[in-house]
């Protein structure tokens, strides 16, 4: 009698919830091939992208300089300045006969950024980077790279100020703003 029952269960359909499972598993696996296999065709860069873009990486960037600046910072407790050095790092070479051609509006533009500013805004690495971002916003806007800029401001160091809002992305060209040399006296 035992052997008719285990023959009867070994020969029995397998129970619903097993086939539920199965189906399940088998219908996630085809989603996630079928969005694997569309991501990769999205993301996948097309011929003329990608002739671009190694077009752009055999050419070396450039380094313009525009000057060595003394700016009188914004007075906390004591008078003190700003000596800075600054390069502007370009990925794109016609740039650099346009930014030679705009050097005293960006010069002009530079200083008041850098008279605009409180010694202890500068005195982390945090605060020279946003130094530079807004530098290179500035830059940007003067090149006509950029339709917009924000406005330069005075803002003391432990004043509470809402964020501006973020400005559109600007065409290439300018990789970076390096600081040569950064002295506060």
């Amino acid at each position: 009698m035992a052997k008719q029952e285990a023959a009867a269960e070994a020969e029995a359909p397998p129970p619903k919830g097993k086939k539920k499972l199965i189906m399940i598993i088998v219908a996630a696996v085809v989603l996630l091939a079928g969005g694997g296999a569309a991501a990769y065709f999205l993301m996948k860069p097309s011929a003329k992208n990608a002739a671009k873009v190694e077009e752009e990486a055999k050419t070396p960037p450039k380094f313009v300089e525009i000057g060595t600046y003394t700016a009188n910072l914004m007075k906390e407790d004591t008078d003190r300045y700003l000596q800075v050095g600054i390069s502007i790092k370009i990925t794109d070479p016609e740039l650099e006969e346009k930014i030679k051609a705009q050097l005293p509006e960006i010069q002009n533009t530079v200083n008041l950024i850098l008279q605009s500013k409180y010694p202890s805004q500068l005195s982390t690495v945090e605060g020279k980077e946003k130094l530079a971002s807004q530098i290179k916003e500035q830059i940007e806007y003067i090149m006509g790279l950029r339709k917009s800029a924000p406005p330069i401001r005075s803002v003391a160091p432990d004043a509470v100020v809402p964020p501006l809002p973020p400005l559109p992305p600007a065409k290439k060209g300018i990789a970076a703003i390096l600081f040569t040399s950064f002295i506060i006296q």
